[in-house]
């Protein structure tokens, strides 16, 4: 993987589900789907059930762009979870950074234990950059 990418992986595994989260900086948009399409071209990421975003970018003009996805292949989504990340980067100040939550569904619902999953994974990786 590039050197761009800060991973954990794995970073939880809980009743067979397992979850890796990944951050890099990014200046644009056009940066960030130039690296999250870098990062899916691994086999594992791109076939992962969830590969939930959110990014902060400050432009050059000064104007805050922000996005959150809850999850792309799954058509069951982790609605909500792209939400909780980019309020926790919003409340770190994270900027010019975006970060990927990934899960591999392991056959057994997780309920609400699967936001506290994507938080924590959010947080830890907050605090390596």
């Amino acid at each position: 993987m590039e050197q761009a990418f800060n991973q954990i992986n794995p970073f939880a595994v809980d009743r067979k589900s397992k979850y890796a989260v990944t951050s890099f900086p990014v200046t644009s948009e056009e940066d960030f789907k130039e690296k999250l399409k870098l990062l899916l071209k691994d086999k594992k990421f791109r076939s992962a059930d969830h590969n939930i975003t959110a990014y902060r970018i400050l432009s050059p003009e000064g104007r805050l762009l922000e996005y959150k996805n809850d999850g792309y292949n799954s058509p069951s989504k982790e609605t909500g979870a792209g939400v909780m990340m980019l309020e926790i980067m919003r409340q770190k100040k994270a900027e010019n950074l975006c970060i990927v939550v990934t899960r591999w569904y392991g056959g057994i619902h997780l309920g609400a234990d699967r936001f506290k999953h994507v938080r924590n994974a959010t947080m830890e990786i907050l605090k390596r950059v």
